[in-house]
């Protein structure tokens, strides 16, 4: 009976260590899995348009995972600059930047260079110091990308170069119409001193000037200076590479606008 009783006792005993094995495993399975199925959800509500909800599983992503987060902030950084939240968008691809792997670098940079070409624009007419700086970080992040992520003639090197492109036609425009400004305010000013010395002489002279305008319109024989054709010619490229960045995304103008598609 001794017997027995032992043996039934170091069955329940291993039965119940099976049962603890089993339900840790279980455990550890759905943990994996949940964590999985957050990472693969931001890249199908984004790929949909559903951008807050990309958002909040990348969110969830970063919460239960403890390897991989450069993926976390990363797709939630890519999301915020999709929906205009740039300056949280920053933040993250920042802190996926400092962590990320070198052969998946060059995909942070990208979008982290988006992100401050976008902060860039939102200034460029109240403060266009801060602007070119911002154009100059975002050229600076492209530069420094290692060579191991954007070998010669592949998608990032492509993307790469065209974000370099645009950046520079940017902030040259910004110059030139900085310049431009900064140049007509001077004259403007000079000429009102000149015009001050004497009420008739003015009268006559914008009365003549009228004339002559209104001649020149007529005749259609004025010509735009070189500095004013090429800060045209640098705002048209500007607007058309915003136009062309608009239409990458699914469904045109509403869908994404430039940042890459979450990992």
């Amino acid at each position: 009976m001794n017997r027995i009783a032992r043996t039934w006792s170091k069955l329940r005993l291993r039965s119940r260590i099976n049962l603890i094995i089993g339900f840790v495993l279980l455990l550890v399975f759905a943990y994996v899995a949940v964590t999985a199925y957050f990472g693969a959800a931001s890249q199908v509500r984004y790929a949909s348009n559903d951008f807050p909800g990309a958002k909040s599983a990348s969110s969830a992503f970063l919460t239960l995972s403890p390897i991989q987060r450069h993926i976390g902030y990363y797709n939630r950084g890519t999301a915020q600059a999709a929906i205009g939240d740039f300056e949280p968008a920053r933040s993250d691809l920042e802190s996926a930047l400092e962590i990320t792997p070198t052969r998946d670098e060059c995909a942070v940079r990208i979008n982290l260079s988006y992100v401050y070409e976008k902060l860039a624009d939102e200034v460029a007419d109240q403060d266009p110091e801060q602007s070119d700086e911002l154009y100059d970080q975002s050229l600076q992040t492209l530069q420094d990308a290692p060579e191991e992520c954007q070998p010669e003639k592949s998608e990032e090197k492509q993307k790469s170069d065209e974000a370099k492109e645009r950046v520079e036609d940017k902030k040259k425009g910004a110059q030139a119409e900085d310049g431009s400004d900064s140049g007509e305010s001077g004259d403007s000013s000079g000429d009102d001193q000149q015009n001050g010395d004497s009420g008739d002489d003015s009268q006559g002279d914008e009365q003549g000037q009228g004339s002559d305008e209104s001649d020149e319109k007529s005749d259609g024989s004025g010509e735009k200076s070189e500095e004013e054709k090429k800060r045209e010619e640098l705002k048209k490229r500007g607007e058309d590479s915003d136009r062309q960045q608009r239409q990458q995304g699914p469904g045109g103008d509403g869908g994404r606008n430039a940042p890459d598609k979450p990992w």
